[in-house]
């Protein structure tokens, strides 16, 4: 990927947690991290610490139910952390990020885009809903289609599937 930026980010604090054997495939943590810093940074977030979780359609689908109350599975989940708990105090815990493989491997045969790309703009998404962004009006989709698009050039990504957002319609 041109233009490719290494973030060492020694002001946050960003947890990996791996729970489904099929995510050793995509073996691109290394570029996921960058999501992380660069959104980190985009949103001006500093000393923050977050959870990226990688799992499948079983696990997803049951959160979706339990906290959205939709029993399907769906690409990204994102758990802000609403009551400030800081365990350490030494980083302030901003959330949790799920992002199902099943899913994510079935939108980019279904969309012929890019599995790689398509997880990371999930992960930058996700970010923008622990920093508080939200689409829940054209005029808050727009600015996180528009920060989205701005993070994935900044890290050398193209923007193979911002059309996606409005496709697939599983934003809402």
């Amino acid at each position: 990927m041109k233009g490719n930026k290494f973030y060492l980010d020694l002001e946050n604090k960003i947890n990996f947690d791996v729970v489904c054997k099929n995510w050793l495939k995509f073996m691109s943590y290394g570029i996921s991290y960058d999501a992380v810093c660069a959104t980190l940074k985009e949103c001006k977030l500093f000393n923050t610490e977050l959870t990226v979780r990688f799992t499948n359609n079983k696990e997803i689908k049951k959160l979706n139910k339990l906290w959205r109350k939709k029993n399907i599975p769906t690409n990204v989940l994102s758990f802000p952390n609403k009551n400030n708990v800081n365990i350490l105090k030494t980083f302030n815990y901003i959330g949790d990020i799920v992002v199902s493989y099943d899913k994510i491997i079935e939108e980019s045969i279904k969309y012929n885009i890019s599995f790689g790309n398509h997880v990371i703009h999930l992960i930058i998404h996700g970010i923008l809903h622990l920093a508080g962004y939200d689409h829940e009006n054209v005029k808050g989709e727009k600015k996180m289609i528009s920060i989205e698009e701005k993070i994935m050039k900044e890290i050398g990504i193209s923007a193979c599937g911002f059309e996606l957002n409005m496709k697939y319609g599983e934003r809402s």
